[in-house]
């Protein structure tokens, strides 16, 4: 697909910058994120986020059953001159339920990729794979190891939860309009046996450990009680392992 060939479809429509809405135009990477799909749970699939629809054609073309979420309405309509089965909806206010498909393909909108994939990890035990292309900075934090800048809890937090991989980079020229940052396309599904069980509480605590980046164990975890930690209190926690982290975590909680 052209960017004239876009164009032609949406005429004089402006795409929502706040919404950060660009369109993917290589067919070819569309094609490979298609492939990229397997064992799916009888070949449903739910898509955030489809645009013109150009992913969404070769699932379809593959045999499977899509369901998708478009916020914008002139997408909406368009889909559905395709034949497309789509819900005209925020996917952050959609409430879900459990007649939704298992598995989540999308192109997310920069501006909310992180609270869509928050969103997705709240509802994991229904929403329990998932493709995604999002910023590669965003990509690169989900799947971070310690002592780099992009260690964080959030690192921590989708690796304890998901086994994940990343597939590919896109480059801006394969989207239009042009966005000014690397996209990549990431593919996870949830890990059957954590190291340990994700409540709010611990997600808590790793917000707890991570709330003054630069400053020791000792000045984040004020509020716990910290006298038997075996692990150096002088230690920051982005050079702490998740198995440090999950060790520290039950010293001072149980």
């Amino acid at each position: 697909m052209k960017v004239e060939d876009i164009k032609k479809i949406i005429g004089d429509k402006h795409l929502s910058k706040s919404r950060g809405q660009i369109l993917l135009l290589d067919e070819n990477i569309a094609k490979r994120i298609a492939y990229l799909i397997d064992n799916v749970k009888d070949n449903r699939i739910l898509e955030i986020g489809p645009g013109l629809g150009i992913i969404t054609g070769y699932l379809l073309d593959m045999g499977y059953k899509v369901a998708a979420v478009e916020i914008d309405k002139d997408f909406c309509k368009i889909l559905r001159n395709r034949g497309i089965d789509v819900v005209n909806e925020d996917f952050l206010k959609l409430t879900i339920d459990s007649s939704m498909p298992n598995f989540v393909l999308g192109a997310l909108p920069f501006s909310v990729s992180l609270r869509i994939l928050l969103k997705l990890k709240d509802y994991r035990n229904h929403f329990y794979k998932w493709i995604v292309i999002i910023q590669k900075e965003v990509a690169e934090r989900l799947t971070s190891k310690p002592n780099r800048k992009s260690y964080s809890s959030l690192s921590i937090l989708f690796q304890i939860l998901y086994e994940m991989n990343i597939a590919f980079d896109i480059s801006p020229n394969s989207f239009f309009p042009k966005p000014e940052v690397t996209s990549t396309v990431i593919k996870a599904h949830l890990n059957k046996n954590p190291v340990i069980e994700v409540t709010k509480k611990f997600e808590r605590f790793l917000q707890d450990i991570f709330r003054f980046r630069r400053k020791m164990l000792k000045n984040n975890l004020f509020d716990y009680n910290i006298k038997d930690i075996s692990i150096s209190l002088d230690r920051r926690a982005e050079s702490l392992s998740i198995d440090e982290v999950v060790q520290i975590y039950k010293e001072v909680t149980m």
